[in-house]
């Protein structure tokens, strides 16, 4: 298969072209600011007339469900003659069940829990251990060690371990917000 190239990229030749290359960066990304205000302006507006229709239609569910759970309670038996928990009625599957099991513990805390069973034979069934490399603690012991000398440098550097921080630089292009127009005396417009 031959090996395919891409287009060689254009670059400016002068000061002036490279300015224009950024004047339109420039006016693309305010283009690009401009409209993802108005599209987060347009979504919050959708969303407020959704909440505004939501809202109420919610509430009215939480009331009807409180009507009706005392009368559930009360009916059940006639309703299914005893052999059931739920039944259909006007368009919906009204009744009791059982939630998804929940592991609780005394102590609360699922930390406190995993404790009580670290020491049991249960341990490796159901405790589960993750570690996660603490990024920034790692770049501030790399700065503790790079600055310590003689006696205060332990045996092992964390830096023997194989770490190390690592910086490139990298090409950017940031927008200069425009400076506001001022009016100067006898109201001729001027850029400050």
């Amino acid at each position: 298969m031959a090996r395919v190239r891409s287009a060689a990229q254009r670059a400016p030749q002068t000061v002036e072209q490279a300015t224009a290359l950024l004047a339109r960066f420039a006016d693309a990304s305010a283009q690009i600011d401009a409209l993802e205000a108005q599209r987060a302006a347009s979504l919050a507006e959708i969303n407020g007339a959704a909440d505004a229709c939501i809202v109420p239609l919610a509430a009215e569910l939480k009331d009807i469900a409180k009507q009706l759970k005392p009368w559930w309670a009360a009916s059940i038996e006639e309703l299914t003659a005893g052999r059931r928990k739920s039944i259909e009625l006007g368009g919906c599957t009204i009744g009791y069940r059982i939630s998804p099991p929940k592991v609780v513990h005394e102590h609360g805390r699922d930390g406190d829990a995993a404790l009580v069973l670290l020491g049991t034979g249960y341990a490796d069934r159901a405790v589960r251990v993750s570690y996660a490399l603490d990024k920034p603690g790692v770049l501030k012991l790399l700065d503790e060690q790079a600055l310590l000398e003689g006696d205060a440098v332990p045996d092992v550097s964390i830096a023997s371990l194989g770490f190390a921080a690592r910086q490139v630089e990298e090409f950017f292009i940031d927008v200069i917000a425009p400076q506001p127009i001022a009016l100067a005396a006898g109201g001729d417009v001027s850029h400050a």
